[in-house]
């Protein structure tokens, strides 16, 4: 039984002896698994998370940004131009290529040969003029429309070759011509609009244009087309120009705004969240006291009242008086079970009773008991 119990005690201190060391050890461990630690890292993770989504955030943004904001740089429209018995002349559409309050330098690419009657021709006309709808007829060159939005003519004129140089020149591209990699015809370019900007307004936007090129002569043409060019000025210009340093510049003034703004709407989201609940637990406490005070019974304070000295003495009296009774009745008790004990004919479990009850009674009854005993012995 001895091993037994011994082996018990053994296996009931083993897991205590675990449990205080493992307590021991994970000890250091426990502020930072506790609540206020767990709520850090929570909010930790959810800050950094945020940051890292609004980075790609950023990066979207500042793309559709760029997109809108800065318009397509260069547009170019080929012109077909018709011929007959007036001045040849064509249309292009541009379409919604354009924006308002954009500056855009426009100019004409014309490829012509260099024939007799080109040579001959000398300077030329060349008008363009821009409209908010395609409204021109294809067929007589005719526009029927409002007043155009913009219109420019300039005049142009084939490169003079004195006829010496001309022939030198043949002469040495001769291979090139033979070859095909070399063609008689130049390219002129001639400006027609500088920094033309147009109102803001769908109507005020140019959708189609028209080329005319005025002549006294017959001309040639291999090819005209219309270029627009974009003129960026202020912030475009900067976008468009330090592409990469405005990425990161505008991308982390995006996060920073983002994150700033989050920030605040956490905390304000915590300072209302915070207050909700230390009301309810005000409530809750209100609601523990008032229970508390329905739960105790109603006590009623009677006011306490001085006693006078005659009712002092009158009491202290009526207590002595009882207390000599009591006396007095203790002593008539002790006398009969004295006599009791006295007497030939009780038994010896008699007195062994009250040999018991005299033994187990006070010490002040005793020395009574006895004065009584040598008074009647006297």
């Amino acid at each position: 039984m001895d091993s037994d119990d011994s082996w018990d005690e053994g296996v009931n201190t083993g897991p205590s002896f675990a449990a205080k060391a493992t307590n021991s050890l994970l000890e250091p461990l426990r502020p930072l698994v506790s609540k206020n630690a767990l709520t850090a890292y929570l909010g930790t993770f959810l800050f950094f998370a945020t940051a890292i989504c609004m980075i790609f955030v950023s990066i979207l943004a500042y793309g559709v940004f760029y997109y809108n904001f800065i318009p397509q740089v260069g547009l170019e429209r080929i012109v077909h131009l018709q011929f007959g018995d007036d001045h040849p002349w064509g249309i292009a559409a541009l379409d919604s290529s354009l924006v308002s309050s954009q500056p855009y330098d426009v100019h004409v690419e014309l490829e012509l040969p260099r024939t007799p009657s080109n040579l001959a021709t000398g300077n030329f006309m060349l008008d363009l003029t821009l409209l908010s709808h395609s409204s021109t007829s294809a067929r007589t060159g005719e526009n029927t429309t409002a007043p155009p939005i913009s219109r420019s003519r300039r005049h142009a004129i084939l490169t003079y070759a004195s006829p010496l140089i001309d022939i030198t020149s043949k002469v040495s591209f001769m291979p090139l011509y033979v070859l095909g990699w070399k063609r008689e015809a130049e390219r002129l370019v001639v400006p027609l609009m500088e920094s033309v900007e147009f109102s803001r307004g769908a109507h005020n936007v140019p959708e189609t244009l028209r080329l005319e090129i005025y002549s006294e002569e017959k001309m040639q043409f291999y090819s005209a087309k219309i270029k627009f060019r974009a003129s960026f000025t202020g912030l475009r210009w900067i976008m468009y120009h330090w592409r990469i340093p405005s990425f990161f510049v505008f991308s982390f003034m995006f996060w920073s705004v983002s994150m700033f703004s989050f920030s605040l709407c956490w905390v304000l989201l915590a300072c209302v969240f915070n207050n909700g609940v230390k009301t309810e637990e005000e409530d809750e406490g209100a609601i523990k006291e008032e229970d508390e005070s329905e739960s105790e019974p109603a006590i009623k304070k009677e006011p306490s009242e001085k006693l006078s000295l005659p009712e002092i003495e009158s009491t202290t009296a009526s207590s002595d008086r009882v207390l000599d009774s009591d006396s007095d009745d203790e002593l008539n008790h002790d006398v009969g079970r004295r006599r009791m004990i006295t007497t030939p004919d009780s038994g010896p479990s008699e007195a062994g009773l009250g040999t018991g009850t005299e033994r187990a009674g006070p010490s002040g009854v005793q020395r009574r008991r006895s004065r009584l005993l040598k008074e009647e012995d006297t």
